[in-house]
């Protein structure tokens, strides 16, 4: 197999199959109430300091907008409304291509934590959200949007 000079694919000059890298979409999800944006950690990354968003692949027939009301259940026991796409990032290590919302929950903010996915959720509020390093990350990106009151409406 051999890297083609046209397309972002490999293909083998004996038998011309060719292959393209397999994306697979995911969402990261910015939830909000009011002042207060939902801020977790994995449960599968002991040690991890860091902060994350809720986040999770789409399943097969199901649109990125389904995968972020799911996926807020299932992690958080959260209803939410006012889905807002923000942007999109690719993310090679993976194979992912991530797609990030905005969205607030919608009636009771009580959570409801699934600890096979995360050892921890919770609510912060807007000034006390910690800048956590790199910006490499549309996780890390949304967070700042949110803190310094600029993710969109």
């Amino acid at each position: 197999m051999v890297p083609d000079h046209k397309e972002r694919m490999v293909h083998c000059e004996h038998c011309g199959n060719t292959v393209y890298p397999k994306i697979c979409p995911g969402v990261i999800v910015a939830v909000t109430d009011g002042d207060r944006l939902l801020l977790t950690k994995y449960a599968n990354r002991p040690g991890s300091v860091n902060y994350a968003l809720v986040a999770g692949f789409t399943e097969i027939g199901e649109t990125l907008e389904e995968t972020v009301q799911r996926e807020v259940m299932e992690e958080v026991g959260l209803k939410v409304k006012n889905i807002r796409y923000y942007k999109s990032q690719p993310w090679s290590f993976s194979g992912t291509l991530l797609f990030g919302f905005f969205c607030d929950v919608d009636g009771d903010d009580t959570l409801t934590v699934d600890h096979e996915e995360l050892s921890m959720a919770q609510w912060v509020e807007r000034d006390k959200i910690p800048d956590q390093g790199n910006n490499i990350s549309l996780t890390k990106e949304m967070m700042m949007l949110f803190r310094d009151g600029k993710e969109p409406r």
